[in-house]
């Protein structure tokens, strides 16, 4: 993304450059003598012009079809997920409104720490956007069910209320493991939802490549069941059938 906003201004330039040598030799300026000796000057400027007005009409056509196929991806997850929202409901009998469902894709960059980024969330059937946007591996319970390979569920508004009544060192203390990798800053910021149950999605060569999550007022007694882990599984299936985000997915969503 970075290297295409460079080359814009290059880009630009080089289009500016050989439009003005057509233009100049059209206008015969400064002087039709003097283009006379500059043909091959000429036909390339022209054929500069040419080519990229060509790229841009091609870029236009793909560009239709690239953010056709991202609309179409982005419907095709929140029918999932809100698909899963509708069994949730049905099975605990909790309100629409108190669940939600979100899925994070495990993304490799360039020059910062790989994480777990939210390709898209549902709350009754609406978007939702209102946890964290992205987990580092290992981190949160997130992170955490995408490194151990398993799911993992809490109650995460009484997790967060024990551990801090007993304060940072006894927090600090703690197997990482047990904490979910997260520091005292970390921790204390994490309020959410009753329950959480994450559990990671696999790519045909079996390597983890994202995470699930349900949460909602889900009880101890809700939690990494065979119900819940049903349901998760059945959105896996649905999300496995659907598919990686579409080439341009990333950048269209960073704009």
């Amino acid at each position: 993304m970075a290297a295409m906003l460079l080359l814009r201004p290059v880009r630009a330039a080089i289009v500016a450059v050989a439009g003005m040598v057509v233009t100049l030799a059209q206008l015969n300026l400064p002087s039709k003598e003097f283009w006379a000796g500059q043909e091959v000057l000429q036909w390339i400027s022209v054929a500069v012009v040419a080519a990229f007005l060509f790229y841009d009409a091609l870029w236009s056509v793909n560009l239709a079809f690239r953010d056709r196929r991202i609309r179409e991806y982005d419907a095709d997850l929140r029918a999932a997920m809100s698909a899963a929202v509708a069994l949730v409901v049905d099975t605990l009998g909790v309100r629409w409104d108190e669940v939600s469902v979100q899925y994070y894709r495990y993304r490799r960059f360039w020059f910062r720490p790989n994480r777990l980024v939210r390709v898209s969330g549902v709350r009754a059937g609406a978007i939702f956007a209102e946890s964290e946007e992205s987990f580092r591996p290992g981190v949160g319970l997130v992170g955490a069910a995408f490194q151990q390979r398993i799911l993992l569920g809490a109650q995460w508004g009484d997790f967060v209320q024990s551990a801090t009544r007993l304060g940072p060192v006894a927090w600090e203390q703690r197997d990482p493991i047990q904490r979910y990798g997260l520091s005292w800053g970390q921790l204390r910021r994490s309020a959410g939802p009753d329950g959480i149950v994450a559990s990671p999605t696999f790519a045909p060569n079996g390597r983890a490549d994202g995470c699930l999550v349900i949460s909602g007022p889900m009880k101890a007694a809700d939690l990494v069941t065979e119900p819940i882990g049903q349901i998760i599984d059945s959105l896996a299936t649905s999300v496995d059938r659907i598919g990686p985000p579409p080439p341009g997915w990333w950048s269209a969503h960073e704009r």
